[in-house]
Formats: C-alpha cells, sequence, structure tokens
C-alpha cells in the first residue's frame, strides 16, 4: 500500500466536526497536528515519511479543484503536510467502505487497532512513572492525552475500564492505612493526626495522582471534562462492565475539578444577535429544553424583550457552560408555546397583538422576568451545579439593568411525571400498593369500560398514546385527575427526602417557591412525552429565596402556593399520602 494512502489513513483518525459555516477552527487544527507531532516521534510505528512522488501540475489542479468542493478535504491535508511536510494528494473515494479502495477499510482497522494498543500502553507507562521526573511524566500524560482522543467509542470504552482498575487498584494501601488509624486511636492526638493525614493522603495521592497529572496539563481540564462525559454514557449502558469502579471514578474527577468552576472563576456574559456567530452555534446547539429548528428561532430567543446568559471558563474558552433563556413581560406566563414562537414585531403587551415594535425596548413596559430554560452544555459537569450561580447571577445582572421588574418566574418543565405515571398505573394493575390504589379518578372514570377485567390497563394505553389531547372531550375529562396526580407527583413524591423531579428539586435548593400548575402549557412533543403538556412556574421572591432554600435543604420543607396545596391534597402537616378532593 502506499505512503500516500498510509498518510490520509492516519489523518482520517484526527476527523472532527470542526467546522462552523464552511470554516476551520485554527485551534482545533493546530492541536490535532501537534497531538499526532508527539505521537509520531514517541512512537515511530507511526510515523509518517514524506512522500517521493512530486505533484504533477494535473495532480495540483485536480487537488485544488478537490477542495473547493471539499473544504474538509483541505484540513485533511493540512494536518497531513503539517507532519514532517509531507505532500500528498487527494484520495478520490475517502470512505472507508470505498468500492473503489477495498484495501482502505482494512488497513484503517490495522492503524485503528495500533492506536488502541498504543493508548493502553501509553495508560500503563503513565501509571508506571509515578516516580520518574516530572518532564517525563508531563511526556507520557501529554501521549495518552493525544492518543485517547483518536480512539473510536468502543475502544475509549475498553480504554476507561482499565483507567478504572488502575485507579481502584489501591485497596491494600487503604485498608492498612485505615487499620492505622483505628490503632492511633490509643497512642494519643498527635498519632491519631498523622495516622489520619496517612489515609488523607492514601485516599488523595495515591488514587488521584494520574489524575491530578492530567488536570495539570494544558487543556488537561477540558479533557478530564470529555473523559468524565464518556465515563458516564458508559455507567448508563445497561450491559456495562465495572459500573460502581467507573462510577466511583466518575466522582473523583468531578471532585477533583469542581473547585475550578467556583462563582469567582466564571463569566457572565449576555448573548445577542450580534454576539460571534460560533457563539450563537453553541447556544443554539446545547438548548436541551426548547431545541431550536433554525436560525429564525434563535433570532427571536434573542430579540427584543428576550435575554440570553451564559457562563463561561477559561478552560472552555468560547464554549458555554450553562445557557439560560428569560422572556420579559407584563405578566407570569403560563404556556411556553407564546414565548418561543412570538413572532418579532408582536407588541409585549399581547402576543396576538398585531402592532408593530421597534427593534429597541421600552423597559418600562415590563415588570416581570420568566426563565423559560436553563441548559447545561457539558455532560462531564453533571453533578456540579452551575445553574445556581447562573440564576442568581442572572437576577443581579436584570434588576441592575431594569429597576421596574417586580416578579421573577420560571415556565418550567416536568420532565419525569409521564413516565412516573405510567409506572403507577403497571404497579397498579400487578396488584401493588401505589398511590393510584385507592385514587378516584372522577370524571376520567367515563373513558374506562367498568365491565372490562382491566380498567387500569385500558387508562394506561390510552395515555400512553397522546392523540387524546386533540380531543377535546376527553382532554377535558384528564385534565382534573392529571393535575392532581401532577401535584402530588411535585409536592409528596420524595427521593432521600428531597423532591423526586429533578426540575423541582433544583429550584426548590435555589430557594423558590412552587407556585402554579398549568395545564396544556407546552403541546410540543416533547412536552406531551414528558408531563402530558403540563408545565410549573416556581417564583422567585429575592426576599425570601435564602429562607427557602434553608428549609428545603435542613428540613425537606417545600414552600407552595395554595393551588398545589389543594391539588394535591397534602397539608403542610403531612405528606404521606394522596387525599381525595
Amino acid at each position: 500500500m502506499s505512503l500516500k494512502i498510509q498518510g490520509v489513513i492516519a489523518a482520517k483518525t484526527l476527523q472532527r466536526n470542526i467546522w462552523f459555516q464552511g470554516r476551520p477552527k485554527k485551534a482545533a487544527l493546530n492541536q490535532e497536528g501537534t497531538a499526532m507531532s508527539r505521537i509520531a516521534l514517541i512512537y515511530p510505528k507511526l510515523a509518517i515519511f514524506r512522500s517521493r512522488t512530486q505533484l504533477t501540475s494535473s495532480a495540483r489542479n485536480a487537488r485544488s479543484c478537490d477542495l473547493m468542493k471539499n473544504p474538509l478535504n483541505s484540513h485533511l491535508n493540512v494536518v497531513l503536510m503539517s507532519l514532517n511536510n509531507i505532500q500528498v494528494t487527494t484520495v478520490a473515494a475517502f470512505s472507508t467502505h470505498s468500492p473503489s479502495n477495498p484495501g482502505i477499510q482494512t488497513t484503517s482497522i490495522i492503524i485503528q487497532k495500533d492506536l488502541f494498543e498504543l493508548a493502553s500502553k501509553a495508560l500503563m507507562e503513565l501509571q508506571e512513572s509515578k516516580n520518574s521526573s516530572s518532564l517525563i511524566v508531563e511526556k507520557k500524560a501529554h501521549v495518552f492525552c493525544d492518543l485517547y482522543r483518536t480512539l473510536q467509542h468502543s475502544e475509549k470504552s475498553l480504554i476507561l475500564n482499565q483507567f478504572a482498575l488502575i485507579w481502584s487498584g489501591k485497596q491494600n494501601a487503604t485498608l492498612n492505612s485505615v487499620k492505622k488509624y483505628l490503632t492511633a486511636q490509643e497512642k494519643g492526638d498527635e498519632a491519631l493526626i498523622k495516622a489520619e493525614d496517612n489515609l488523607r493522603n492514601t485516599l488523595a495521592v495515591e488514587q488521584n495522582w494520574i489524575l491530578s497529572i492530567l488536570a495539570r496539563q494544558e487543556g488537561g481540564i477540558k479533557f478530564l471534562i470529555d473523559i468524565r462525559a464518556d465515563i458516564l454514557e458508559q455507567v448508563e449502558i445497561a450491559d456495562a462492565t465495572n459500573v460502581v469502579v467507573l462510577r466511583s471514578l466518575s466522582n473523583a474527577i468531578r471532585d477533583l475539578i469542581a473547585p475550578c468552576f467556583g462563582i469567582d472563576m466564571l463569566q457572565l456574559d449576555r448573548v445577542t444577535w450580534s454576539s460571534p456567530g460560533s457563539l450563537l452555534q453553541h447556544v443554539s446547539e446545547g438548548e436541551a429544553v426548547h431545541p431550536m429548528r433554525s436560525w429564525s428561532d434563535l433570532k427571536k430567543r434573542l430579540g427584543p424583550y428576550r435575554r440570553c446568559f451564559i457562563l463561561l471558563h477559561p478552560a472552555l474558552p468560547k464554549r458555554p457552560l450553562a445557557i439560560l433563556h428569560v422572556a420579559l413581560t407584563n405578566e407570569i406566563s403560563d404556556n411556553i408555546h407564546s414565548i418561543i414562537t412570538r413572532n418579532m414585531n408582536h407588541s409585549v403587551d399581547s402576543e396576538t397583538d398585531t402592532s408593530t415594535l421597534a427593534d429597541d425596548e421600552d423597559v418600562n413596559r415590563v415588570n416581570t422576568a420568566i426563565f423559560y430554560s436553563i441548559s447545561s452544555t457539558q455532560k462531564g459537569l453533571a453533578g456540579i451545579d452551575l445553574g445556581q450561580s447562573l440564576i442568581k447571577r442572572a437576577l443581579r445582572a436584570l434588576q441592575a439593568e431594569i429597576p421596574s421588574l417586580q416578579q421573577h418566574s420560571t415556565l418550567s418543565p416536568i420532565p419525569g411525571f409521564r413516565s412516573w405515571l405510567l409506572q403507577q398505573l403497571r404497579e397498579t394493575e400487578r396488584g401493588r400498593k401505589t398511590v393510584l390504589a385507592d385514587f378516584d379518578w372522577g370524571s376520567a372514570q367515563q373513558l374506562i369500560n367498568s365491565t372490562k377485567e382491566n380498567p387500569l390497563g385500558l387508562l394506561r394505553n390510552l395515555l400512553v398514546d397522546s392523540s387524546w389531547m386533540r380531543e377535546e372531550a376527553k382532554a377535558k375529562l384528564l385534565k382534573h385527575p392529571l393535575m392532581r396526580l401532577c401535584a402530588h407527583y411535585l409536592f409528596v413524591e420524595k427521593r432521600r427526602g428531597f423532591a423526586l423531579d429533578s426540575v423541582a428539586n433544583f429550584h426548590l435548593r435555589n430557594g423558590a417557591m412552587m407556585w402554579r400548575l398549568n395545564w396544556a402549557s407546552d403541546l410540543s412533543p416533547r412536552g406531551l412525552k414528558n408531563s402530558f403538556g403540563l408545565m410549573m412556574n416556581y417564583r422567585y421572591y429575592l426576599e425570601s429565596c435564602e429562607k427557602n432554600s434553608q428549609l428545603y435543604a435542613e428540613k425537606q420543607q417545600i414552600e407552595s402556593s395554595e393551588q398545589i396545596r389543594l391539588l394535591s391534597g397534602v397539608s403542610s402537616q403531612s405528606t404521606n399520602q394522596i387525599s381525595h378532593l
């Protein structure tokens, strides 16, 4: 096989989705070139040598024409030429499944296998270099990071299992330190302090030294975030091996990088339509609550009477860690469609008003801020509370900009209600005791033929298919029972004493109050799948946030409105069972 094809195949392992509006990101390009250069210098097996074949004039013209058609090929050629100034021609059929190049697929597999073996070897060498000089350790850490980035998903999973086993392989040292700590209790305070230091050193240093080395590399924090995202994805697989160890490794990475994302290290920024295109792309792609279908959707959410705030960190420059969308209105919204589909020219006083508005806002016309979407963009930062910091800082920024704001509320999804209710129905059908065992379905009973053997099964089948929402009569019959059950789910159902619903738990920890449950508030496919279209307003009373947060954290006490308490049928003194209304 020609050196030309070898070069292209090796470069293929570097392929990344680094294009935005047809332009390459120079930083990513330089990073990939530097990465492969380091690998080639340390592992000659992957070294790519200068091709002796000089390009003819016709070949140069053909390559130029091809590059104009496919700018990604230009990126690959630049990478190849950056490695020892290689000269290559463009391979006509680049795909590994190309019928015109049957040898490419086999050779690509061989090259990829070599990369995996080298990554595994690099990890072992990094582990064994603990007592080496800092320069050697740094070089080996660089090589491991570079090799890991070139691996495919399945190969990363194997490396992660290897990493987890290496990381957890200090049980004997930990047990010895624990025994020393226990025996030191009889030798006085000084001996106990020394034993405690020894135990802390075993847990923090012996296990975490590889993580610490990786974190200190250039781009190390970003690498740990990415590798933790891969770990969390691996843990979610039903038949994944070493789940306990992988989860423990994930927690260790989280605890290591969490101090790097303190409030003083995060930058709050506002995104507008005039922000850089790359940032707008990240905001559009990072929206997880109400996905955007087009640039027009993004423009609406950045237009008049709208705000978009993001959190930035030096470790991930120009990449938002969390995104918050805010609507400025004169009332607390009960429907998401009036916010996200609002025409740019509509008046702030009425979403159906056809009068036009200039792009300039009249802030005196608004008194309410609606937080209708908050998204975390980095899976590797899961468990690090960025949302709380984002909301608090956005509140201060809005209050400073628009002193007339008097009300602050969310319009939040209820992501777990539908799945919880369907599970309760299944459990009740099996004869198990659930909150539905003695539940009065009221008007919804008309939808169930009581002569059938399995009426709850009929109801479950009806709820599984969201088409009933399009039938006004059925929707009217189900409205009150579903509102009551949803209030119970939010207000009563708990996990370890805190609200079972993740969104509810988030806002309650921030000091918000359960204020209003809204029917038919999100009729999008996602809204129906999450909660039959129900949404919740969580009110932020600035003067009460701290007290509410403390009561929830210490006593699991939920501040709620009379509507929520009546719908749930539970008094503030008892949250054990749902009552009949």
